[in-house]
């Protein structure tokens, strides 16, 4: 597959903050002693070298999605990297070649609960719900990158979301 510069910038970002992180952890060992000031220091290093780590999993859920429409829509071509992570609008918002809208909201969230969402989760969940079903689209996509979360939207939400067809990306249990 072919990266555009944005896409492949993107790439060499995370690649560049494992590396960080990588030399930090083998240069700055584990510490051994219960003190809160060591330890807040040495988490705070490694959140500062991650950067915002949530926004680099939304970025390569993001590149899946479009790895999995453009399987399914053969014409179908867009910049995973273009629209910025937390950006608001739909994730997903792309036009194939004769002219058919596709849609779609990623979430990379993990259930809080075994059986169903958190409450702040399901009012998230919710809001992209409301979007993809407000929106005029031939194509309507809902992505998740975990096998529970996948369970928990066919089985406790499906019906709030009829027009919309649920994808599991990845199974990351």
């Amino acid at each position: 597959m072919i990266y555009s510069d944005k896409e492949q910038a993107y790439f060499d970002l995370i690649r560049q903050h494992i590396t960080e992180l990588k030399q930090f952890l083998s240069e700055n060992p584990v510490p051994t002693e219960d003190d809160p000031l060591v330890w807040f220091t040495y988490i705070a290093h490694i959140r500062s070298i991650q950067g915002n780590s949530s926004n680099d999993q939304s970025f390569l859920a993001t590149f899946l999605a479009k790895q999995y429409l453009m399987r399914r829509f053969n014409a179908l071509n867009f910049d995973a990297a273009e629209k910025a992570q937390g950006a608001p609008g739909l994730d997903i918002d792309e036009v194939t070649q004769d002219g058919k809208r596709i849609i779609g909201e990623i979430k990379t969230t993990v259930p809080y609960g075994k059986h169903d969402l958190g409450s702040a989760q399901r009012d998230s969940f919710r809001k992209d719900f409301n979007k993809l079903n407000a929106a005029d689209a031939d194509y309507k996509f809902f992505f998740v990158t975990h096998q529970r979360t996948f369970e928990i939207v066919k089985q406790r939400y499906a019906t709030e979301i009829p027009d919309v067809e649920v994808i599991l990306l990845i199974d990351l249990g």
